[in-house]
């Protein structure tokens, strides 16, 4: 068994400004520095985790570098951790995204922004790169640090189907994932007291 502490990353200059991302180099807040650091309790008191990965985009990295200060651990990039491609949108009020109905509820998964990718195709990239360092830590806990979308994503992927609305996980949320005889167990919320 493997078990996987995924965590969204703190909050970033766009989430305070309530836009997509320009592109993988905003940074974390003040605020979003202290959610890191606050998860980053939460697993220490909760787990002992031998590795630590992240997305290649600044506020994943930032917020695993926080994390890994804590837990002694440094992050390894994985590239297909990166957060969902909003092509057109990116720099774009959130708003423009919530006001398109084939972008809500079901229909999330499958809704592809002009120019980006779809919810299913984060959960083929990233289910893949989940799969493999689940196979690679047997006997082990991790720590996965990605994006709000790539949370979502790897929830369908652990439940192996993609009948339910995506899920969001707030800034620096987490949940974990057991790896048993090549199926995935929960998710199972951590919360940050």
């Amino acid at each position: 068994m493997a078990r996987l502490i995924l965590i969204r990353h703190g909050e970033s200059v766009a989430n305070a400004e309530r836009r997509f991302t320009v592109g993988p180099f905003e940074p974390l807040t003040p605020r979003g520095r202290e959610e890191a650091l606050a998860i980053a309790r939460a697993v220490r008191a909760r787990f002992d985790p031998v590795a630590l990965y992240a997305s290649p985009f600044v506020r994943a990295l930032e917020t695993a570098r926080h994390v890994g200060s804590l837990l002694g651990l440094e992050p390894q990039v994985v590239e297909d951790l990166r957060e969902q491609d909003f092509g057109e949108l990116r720099g774009r009020p959130y708003g423009e995204y919530a006001h398109d109905p084939s972008a809500q509820g079901i229909g999330r998964w499958e809704h592809r922004p002009p120019g980006g990718e779809t919810l299913l195709e984060v959960a083929r990239r990233a289910g893949a790169a989940l799969d493999a360092l689940a196979k690679a830590h047997l006997g082990q806990e991790i720590v996965v640090v990605s994006h709000g979308a790539v949370m979502a994503a790897l929830r369908g992927h652990a439940a192996g189907h993609f009948r339910s609305t995506p899920s969001p996980t707030p800034n620096c949320g987490g949940y974990l994932l057991s790896w048993r005889s090549g199926l995935w167990v929960g998710p199972e919320e951590i919360a940050v007291e």
